[in-house]
């Protein structure tokens, strides 16, 4: 399994890991949302399976532990959001935080490629894209901003209508009007126009519509 490591805090904990892998301690790692809790665990501990009051094995996961956890296990990699409670403290001879993305900006290039790889295999496609990353991305986000830009890249307009029926065929009901789900639409060109030109005037004058009809839109939308 690979950890991917090109800043300077991720390598620290990389060489940390690749010691940890090597020793049967119980370890915890904590940090935000999307930071690769999960997946540096099973870096440090490849055999260990994910806990569940059923499992039978040395090594396991727990994924955000509980006080009242049972250590009857070999060995508990686990995760969470905040560092330990005292009541935890004594059961875990390493603490590790993982920072989020945007302290370590010089692994984003790499996670790009890394999941760009990934769904090239699965799909069985050989293209490029170029993604914008927002100052609060997370690996989730990452990866699926990633994911959707590969999928929607090659879709034309007959793609399209097959997704929409498909979503209002399990999605519409009685309770829905035409202008509901008219706003479906208009939210989503709205939105792309106006990230777009930066400007309701200019947004106004490529939809051929008036300004302030664009701005009620927008206000309704918004509600």
């Amino acid at each position: 399994m690979e950890f991917i490591a090109k800043s300077r805090i991720s390598k620290k904990i990389y060489k940390l890991a690749l010691m940890l892998r090597e020793m049967d301690i119980n370890v915890y790692i904590y940090g935000e949302s999307g930071t690769g809790k999960t997946h540096l665990a099973k870096f440090i501990s490849p055999n260990a399976k994910f806990y569940n009051e059923k499992i039978k094995s040395d090594e396991v996961i727990v994924e955000n532990i509980q006080n009242d956890f049972n250590f009857k296990f070999k060995r508990v990699i686990a995760t969470g959001y905040t560092p330990l409670s005292n009541d935890l403290k004594d059961k875990f001879a390493i603490q590790l935080e993982l920072k989020p993305l945007n302290e370590r900006k010089e692994d984003i290039p790499a996670f790009i490629e890394h999941f760009s790889n990934k769904i090239k295999e699965e799909l069985k496609i050989d293209k490029n894209i170029t993604i914008k990353i927002d100052k609060n991305e997370n690996l989730h986000t990452l990866k699926q901003k990633i994911y959707k830009k590969f999928l929607c890249s090659d879709y034309n307009k007959n793609d399209i209508i097959e997704i929409l029926k498909e979503f209002f065929d399990k999605n519409y009901s009685e309770n829905d009007s035409y202008n509901s789900m008219l706003k479906i639409f208009d939210k989503a060109l709205i939105e792309v126009l106006l990230k777009k030109h930066k400007s309701k005037l200019q947004t106004a004058k490529h939809l051929k519509i008036n300004r302030h009809t664009l701005t009620k839109k927008v206000n309704e939308l918004e509600n």
